[in-house]
């Protein structure tokens, strides 16, 4: 049995499309850019590949609400069964957003 590595990466994104994830209900699929990642100390760092890159990205849906593509995204996410994973209840603080410019 293969087990999964703990991982968690602070990433700074920039908000391309969204919609409603295929297969995970209450969660969308956003398409981002990423910006800037950092590691967050404890876990081990799988996303900061993506800087500078599109990547999609499973979020609660609740915390896309209303989002428009442009805005920039604050928050922390893992790799999970290959596929990237919003925080569900991100402590207070680690989900940022800031309107287009």
């Amino acid at each position: 049995m293969v087990q999964a590595i703990e991982n968690l990466t602070a990433l700074t994104t920039r908000l391309i499309t969204t919609g409603p994830h295929p297969r995970l209900e209450g969660w969308d699929r956003a398409v981002v850019d990423v910006l800037d990642a950092h590691p967050v100390t404890g876990y081990a760092d799988l996303l900061s590949r993506y800087v500078g890159s599109h990547l999609e990205l499973a979020v609660p849906s609740r915390l896309m609400a209303g989002l428009a593509p442009g805005t920039t995204i604050r928050l922390r996410a893992r790799l999970a069964t290959g596929e990237a994973m919003a925080e569900k209840r991100p402590p207070h603080g680690a989900f940022v957003t800031e309107p287009p410019p």
